[in-house]
């Protein structure tokens, strides 16, 4: 009966669907194979199945004094080490494999969400699978090597989604659950704030709150302050500024040193100093831009999924730790952008932009995979793509935005 159902709904789909499921699952079979047969190999899940052990115990979870019989390398939240708990009692072979299945329904649920509550076109079945398509070449390293920017960027997604239907306490809650796995993707939370204060300028920093707090509910209160010092220190020095190109970081840095070359630590530390006040310029120039486009009266839908794209590409380009399984965090908008502009009649510089974004992309997803070829990041690919989807998403105007149709959620889900 179940077999019959099953064959039913597959005849059902579509044949962008079916390329779309198959596709999908193929990775997802094998990634899940590699990680059941070599749980330890190429991949930092194991650094958060035993930090949330370690939690657990009372044991620290920071270098130096993280225990050397477990993989170092944890720079998350204590918080984080709790959530990891229920992957964390089985073992690394079953466990990763979960996580990495929990986090790839986590993006794609974010995504029909977003289809059908906020972007500013209803998609047929066939643009929703081009959708998860073009999101997989920016996800798939980060699926493959089980970080958590795949949960991150599914709640961010998520987050824009709940904006849009007023679920204030939902949206909270899900940046929170963001800013737990890594801090940064605290700046759409910024964002979402400036445009909805009333809405939400108490309702983050009370679920923030709470969640800083959270571990001492759950260990010793000494153990617990012991490990958010050691934490902070950890972020406080962990600085890959200066680095050699090949392990920087992939943003608009690496660009500065690649293109100033007499650039070195010694003699020039004051241009860092110069490019982080830049950064938190630009952040805020983000947020006055998307303050003036809700006063401008664009329509909702165009105006969240305009927020998420910014927030978005600007910690892929301007934020404070950008390495190369972090651009799934840009995936969606950008896969959405490529969607839009087979729809609408894009003036042609704007497109030329979309077009050079994805193709640096497209070099940096497959020359990255070969590790004779690993020194192209060095050429700052990945900055290039970054600041060209940046200025296309900066360009954007109200005029070429795609009109919304006035339409009720329910009848958009047969639509997606």
């Amino acid at each position: 009966m179940r077999f019959t159902l099953l064959r039913s709904w597959l005849d059902s789909r579509t044949r962008w669907e079916k390329v779309a499921l198959v596709v999908w699952s193929i990775v997802l079979l094998f990634v899940s194979a590699r990680v059941f047969i070599s749980p330890e190999a190429k991949t930092v899940y194991p650094i958060f199945s035993s930090s949330g052990r370690l939690w657990w115990s009372g044991t620290d979870l920071y270098e130096p004094d993280r225990p050397k019989s477990v993989q170092d390398g944890y720079r998350y939240s204590p918080t984080f080490a709790i959530l990891m708990a229920p992957f964390a009692a089985l073992p690394d072979s079953l466990g990763g494999v979960a996580w990495r299945l929990v986090s790839v329904g986590a993006l794609v649920g974010s995504l029909l969400w977003l289809v059908r509550c906020v972007l500013p076109a209803i998609l047929t079945r066939d643009q929703f699978a081009w959708l998860l398509l073009l999101t997989l070449p920016l996800s798939l390293q980060s699926v493959n090597n089980g970080q958590a920017n795949v949960i991150v960027i599914a709640c961010m997604v998520a987050a824009v989604a709940a904006v849009k239907l007023a679920r204030w306490n939902l949206a909270s809650l899900l940046i929170t659950l963001a800013f737990v796995c890594k801090v940064y993707p605290l700046a759409l939370g910024m964002l979402l704030v400036v445009l909805y204060p009333r809405q939400l300028l108490w309702r983050l920093p009370l679920a923030l709150a709470a969640s800083l707090l959270l571990p001492f509910l759950c260990q010793n209160p000494a153990y617990v302050v012991d490990q958010y010092e050691k934490w902070f220190s950890l972020l406080r020095h962990d600085d890959r500024s200066w680095i050699a190109m090949e392990q920087t970081y992939r943003d608009l840095w690496l660009l500065i040193r690649l293109y100033v070359p007499h650039l070195n630590q010694q003699d020039h530390q004051h241009y860092r100093h110069i490019y982080m006040v830049f950064q938190v310029l630009t952040g805020a120039g983000i947020a006055v831009l998307c303050w003036q486009r809700q006063r401008a009266g664009w329509p909702v839908k165009a105006l969240l999924t305009g927020t998420l794209g910014l927030a978005a590409a600007w910690m892929m380009l301007l934020g404070p730790a950008t390495e190369s399984s972090s651009f799934v965090l840009l995936a969606p908008s950008l896969a959405w952008s490529v969607v839009e502009s087979l729809q609408a009649a894009e003036w042609r510089r704007r497109r030329g932009l979309l077009s050079a974004s994805c193709a640096l992309f497209a070099v940096a997803v497959l020359m990255g995979g070969f590790s004779s070829a690993v020194k192209i990041h060095a050429l700052g690919v990945h900055s290039w793509a970054s600041l060209f989807y940046f200025i296309y998403l900066l360009t954007e105007k109200r005029a070429s935005l795609v009109v919304e149709v006035a339409q009720p959620v329910e009848d958009r889900r047969t639509a997606a």
